[in-house]
């Protein structure tokens, strides 16, 4: 009768730490990367692929967006992208971000759910909780500098915020 116990408690432990182990979420391998023209550095929960891609501006002006990306988990992807858009000049820090976040929202199907304003080593800055494509957990940190904007972002398809690594990723942004 001892060992049936002892085996019952085994088995519901070693089941209790399997249910634990896939409610984890991975612990990254994270790296700091300095941007080529040394403006800020961030830190990345992975190897980071680069891309430069042009855009065009809602006014119809060009510009080149830069980012770095990383698909961290089977589930996360992190980016972190910037670009400077002539048009700025002629708008407020508010309308940018407000334009922004509206952008980064229906571009992933995105219901808002939380909204904060800050700012970011003095610069205005707004943290985007939503949800993306109907399940998606959707993280965004917008900073303004001038006429650059970076957009800090995470997205996880399985639905759940990893507050934790969110917050050590938009905390990493270290502006020059």
């Amino acid at each position: 009768m001892h060992a049936a116990v002892k085996s019952s408690v085994v088995a519901i432990m070693l089941a209790l730490l399997a249910a634990t182990a896939c409610e984890r979420k991975p612990a990254y391998g994270w790296h700091t990367l300095e941007a080529r023209e040394g403006a800020f550095s961030v830190s990345l929960p992975g190897v980071a692929s680069e891309e430069d891609k042009p855009m065009k501006s809602a006014t119809g002006g060009s510009f080149t967006s830069h980012s770095y990306n990383v698909k961290a988990s089977k589930e996360a992807a992190y980016g972190c992208s910037w670009w400077e858009d002539p048009t700025f000049k002629d708008r407020t820090a508010e309308q940018i971000l407000d334009t922004a976040r509206e952008s980064g929202l229906s571009g992933v199907d995105g219901r808002l759910l939380s909204e904060k304003q800050l700012t970011v080593q003095g610069h205005p800055a707004r943290d985007i909780r939503a949800v993306a494509r109907g399940k998606a957990a959707y993280d965004n940190r917008l900073v303004l500098v001038g006429n650059r904007l970076y957009t800090l972002l995470v997205l996880d398809v399985s639905g759940k915020h990893d507050d934790k690594n969110v917050e050590k990723f938009f905390n990493s942004l270290v502006l020059r």
